[in-house]
């Protein structure tokens, strides 16, 4: 079996040769502590490359049409870089700023701060993105040709809101006392991700969308599931739904303690989630039980894995790999292997994976 069709089957349900599975490195600082600086010149689709061949992933994410925090994509303007710092522009205006070493990312401007802010902010301007997105056809060929299953990254409903317009705590408050005003700022935000999306699609042969979108922390979600379904979930289904009549896989990731959100999820169609960590308070055997069958599970490998010895390595993967089982399910790491983890352990890490993707652990 392909890489693509690997991941095409685990989303279908259907039987696959091995386990399928995607990782990589968490932040700009830990490729440059495996990679070092000199390969962190090259240019994304090479580090990609190499990146997924280092781990024998599956999954390779491009970076459009918005992969912040994880770096500024293609559709943001570079400020300045150096080193150690870099900021940039969001096509709305935003300003974010990322330190590299120690990883660090935050947004240090917004660009809607009141009602005369939001109706003067004008819409990105396509045609020039549009160029942009010409640049990613002949990497993406070149992983498409590999074999690789290949999706691009945009924001969900509410990640798209706060980073793009408002900024987080403003967002939150919003939430409580003023939802009707952070709807349709969703609706702006997620219309916008679906139309650069889409773009992408048609200039590209991406195979599907990652929709990144945070929406707890480790006890529990931002807001109610009430508030999530006034305000986010209808959202949600029009990014999946116009994804979906694409042609594209629609998958979706969140850290955070949402359990009480997952049903929500599961309703809106998208074809997997993750990362389902337990460090968040994820019960991924419960999850397994109760959604295995309706959606492709992803993840379960901790974030916490940098701080574990040879053993307990081990355990987890191997426990990960039983509750997870071989239909509806991808391997993944929640949030990649970080900078913190010796070479040693990586080289176990890497190893251990091997076995376990072959039933061998």
């Amino acid at each position: 079996m392909t890489s693509y069709e690997r991941i095409i089957n685990a989303l279908e349900g259907k039987p696959t040769d091995i386990l399928p599975y995607i990782d990589g490195f968490n932040c700009l600082e830990a490729r440059l502590s495996f990679f070092g600086p000199q390969v962190m010149k090259a240019g994304w689709e090479e580090i990609a490359l190499l990146e997924a061949e280092l781990f024998q992933s599956d999954w390779v994410i491009i970076p459009a049409p918005l992969n912040i925090p994880g770096g500024p994509g293609i559709f943001c303007d570079i400020i300045s870089e150096d080193d150690t710092h870099l900021l940039a522009r969001t096509f709305y205006g935003g300003i974010w700023y990322w330190r590299k070493k120690p990883y660090h990312a935050k947004a240090i401007y917004n660009p809607v701060n009141n009602l005369e802010d939001w109706e003067r902010l004008s819409e990105p301007d396509e045609e020039k993105l549009r160029k942009r997105i010409r640049t990613l056809r002949e990497p993406v060929k070149k992983l498409k040709d590999r074999g690789y299953f290949v999706t691009m990254e945009g924001k969900g409903a509410f990640e798209a809101t706060w980073m793009l317009f408002r900024g987080f705590e403003n967002t939150l408050m919003d939430i409580v006392l003023n939802p009707e005003r952070v709807k349709k700022m969703s609706e702006r935000a997620v219309n916008a991700i679906i139309k650069l999306g889409l773009m992408v699609k048609e200039e590209c042969e991406v195979d599907g969308i990652w929709i990144t979108d945070d929406l707890g922390a480790q006890k529990a979600p931002y807001f109610s599931p009430q508030q999530y379904r006034q305000i986010f979930k209808e959202n949600h289904r029009k990014m999946v739904e116009a994804f979906k009549k694409a042609g594209l896989k629609v998958t979706f990731h969140s850290h955070g303690n949402i359990m009480p959100l997952f049903q929500d999820l599961v309703e809106v169609g998208f074809d997997s989630i993750d990362p389902l960590d337990s460090y968040d308070g994820m019960d991924f055997p419960a999850l397994k039980k109760e959604f295995g069958e309706a959606v492709t599970l992803k993840g379960g490998i901790s974030c916490t894995i940098g701080q574990m010895n040879k053993e307990e390595l081990k355990k987890h993967i191997g426990e990960a790999v039983k509750i997870g089982g071989d239909r509806r399910f991808i391997l993944s790491g929640a949030g990649g292997v970080p900078p913190e983890m010796t070479l040693e352990n990586f080289n176990h890490y890497r190893e251990l994976i091997y076995k376990a993707r072959r039933s061998e652990l």
